[in-house]
């Protein structure tokens, strides 16, 4: 009966010896769905400089991550390979394929140091078909989107993962901030309700409004009252010249009448 466990410790303590500190035990950010038996391992892969050249950002590095299932190698080890810089998430995919592909290959042996190789090799042709000046502004911009994926997948990647002490630290952050708007309100609500004016006021205030709109119209009537008293008066004392030029013709003529009459009487 084949012993797993021992095949899958002898493989650890190769890949150890060979990848060193670059194997990494993964605590945080285990894939989704993932329950392994046993410890889950990460490794960086990025493409290899030949000695001599001279030190440059790395322009492309993807993570593996992995762990073993319990009757590995006789059956598919979980793999997962993930962007870290300059890759996009389409080419991520196309690389998940190629690991995939080699673990249908190499089924019944171990081959996690294949798989590593085969994604070192993958790693190694991006980096070199990007180093390739080119003049074509289409694939200058597809290299740009294909950063830009890169740098999304790495903020995805780099999430904080919900778990029950995160999302409490947050709950009680999150009701503290509310405790805090809800006191803010409520002395709106209080300063408000001070200088708010009463029924009383309010009809006092209204009242004492349309008194001052009504006083200017009655200084007017008033105006007007007294121009109509200075028209009957103008218009009284011509109505007395009037009368009295009439009541001096009347005399006038009274005088002419008995002069006549005196005239024609017999002598």
């Amino acid at each position: 009966m084949t012993d797993y466990a021992q095949e899958q410790n002898d493989e650890l303590e190769v890949l150890g010896s060979i990848f060193m500190d670059d194997l990494q035990e993964v605590t945080e950010g285990i894939p989704s769905g993932w329950k392994p038996p046993g410890a889950v391992w990460r490794v960086v892969v990025v493409p290899q400089r030949d000695e001599g050249d001279e030190e440059v950002e790395i322009p492309v590095q993807v993570e593996l991550v992995f762990a073993h299932t319990p009757s590995y190698p006789d059956e598919p080890p979980l793999l997962k390979a993930r962007g870290l810089q300059g890759i996009s998430d389409a080419d991520v995919g196309l690389l998940q394929g190629v690991l995939d592909e080699g673990v249908q290959e190499n089924l019944g042996m171990a081959m996690i140091y294949t798989l590593i190789s085969s994604a070192q090799e993958w790693v190694q042709e991006k980096a070199a078909s990007m180093a390739v000046p080119s003049s074509d502004p289409a694939l200058e911009e597809k290299r740009r989107r294909d950063a830009e994926d890169a740098r999304l997948a790495e903020l995805r990647r780099g999430g904080q993962p919900v778990t029950p002490e995160a999302f409490a630290a947050w709950r009680a952050k999150f009701e503290a901030e509310q405790a805090q708007l809800r006191a803010k309100l409520e002395g709106v609500k209080v300063e408000e309700k001070q200088t708010r004016l009463t029924g009383k006021q309010y009809f006092l205030q209204q009242e004492a409004q349309h008194l001052e709109v009504e006083e200017p119209e009655l200084e007017a009537d008033e105006e007007d009252g007294e121009g109509d008293r200075e028209n009957w008066r103008s218009s009284g004392e011509e109505e007395e010249e009037e009368l009295d030029y009439d009541e001096e013709d009347s005399d006038e003529e009274e005088e002419l009448l008995d002069e006549l009459l005196a005239s024609k009487a017999p002598a």
